[in-house]
């Protein structure tokens, strides 16, 4: 369809037709007074200028307000950044302590965890460098501090049995719960010990301890004795049950210590230790 060009020049106006641009009269608006400026026009910038003698835009060819163009380009910005927000958020976490690093490129394994063996259990700390003749000797060591205490016991027995004043029996009652205390002591100590390099170290370790704590059960027994014991006159201290139950776990000791000592003295001899007996353990 043709352009009416009779009343006066024409000139391009992208905001007519709503927008979708069209030829206007360059000296009046035929939708309002002279002077006004058309639809859609800023009034604070007057009557658009005059394009001049330049090519024409084409009418066929449908042109956008700003303020569309940076409606668009916002709207873009908004979808990039949803495309970066969901990346993120499906991206996958790295692994969590605990859980097995994926291997190198290079194809190399990663390193052990020091003091784990290849099936992950925690390995041994490092072979013992006792020798048999050492670990024989630290043995020998705890014995000689029981045979110092067993002499200690033996005189606060005796110092309740003989009853010469109430405040020997209570020195005897506290010696005996003293002895108690290193007998457990011993038995801590031996445990701490490395026998594997002595023949029948194990067996007579176990023959030791059990030994040693039936002479501290002995011991705790015969001070509660000693308890009963106050206001005993010589000669006539009772026989209560406490004093009864340490004769037990006397008894029961001797026998730990005999098989012990049948384990022991040929690696005493070996080794060139000190003979010991029962009475000595």
């Amino acid at each position: 369809m043709s352009e009416n060009h009779s009343n006066g020049p024409m000139r391009w106006d992208e905001h007519a037709r709503g927008g979708a641009g069209g030829w206007v009269r360059a000296s009046a608006d035929p939708q309002g007074p002279p002077g006004e400026p058309a639809p859609g026009a800023d009034p604070g910038q007057g009557p658009a200028p005059d394009p001049g003698p330049g090519p024409a835009p084409d009418p066929g060819r449908r042109t956008f307000p700003k303020k569309h163009v940076l409606l668009a380009v916002g709207g873009g910005l908004a979808f990039a950044a949803v495309v970066l927000v969901t990346a993120h958020a499906v991206r996958p976490s790295p692994p969590e302590a605990g859980h097995s690093a994926a291997p190198s490129v290079s194809g190399s394994p990663a390193p052990a965890v020091e003091g784990s063996t290849a099936s992950g259990a925690a390995g041994p700390s490092g072979p013992s460098t006792a020798t048999a003749e050492e670990q024989a000797t630290a043995v020998d060591a705890l014995l000689e501090r029981s045979e110092s205490d067993r002499q200690q016991v033996i005189d606060a027995v005796n110092a309740v049995e003989a009853c010469a004043s109430e405040s020997s029996v209570a020195d005897a009652g506290t010696a005996l719960d003293a002895a108690a205390v290193r007998r457990e002591e011993l038995i801590t100590g031996l445990a701490e010990l490395d026998l594997g390099e002595l023949p029948s170290g194990p067996p007579a370790a176990r023959s030791l301890r059990t030994g040693w704590q039936h002479s501290a059960d002995a011991d705790r027994a015969f001070a509660d004795w000693a308890h009963d014991a106050r206001g005993c006159s010589p000669g006539s201290v009772p026989r209560t049950a406490s004093y009864r139950q340490g004769v037990r776990s006397s008894e029961l000791a001797t026998e730990a210590k005999q098989d012990f000592l049948s384990l022991w003295t040929p690696i005493s001899d070996r080794y060139g230790l000190p003979e010991r007996d029962t009475a000595q353990l």
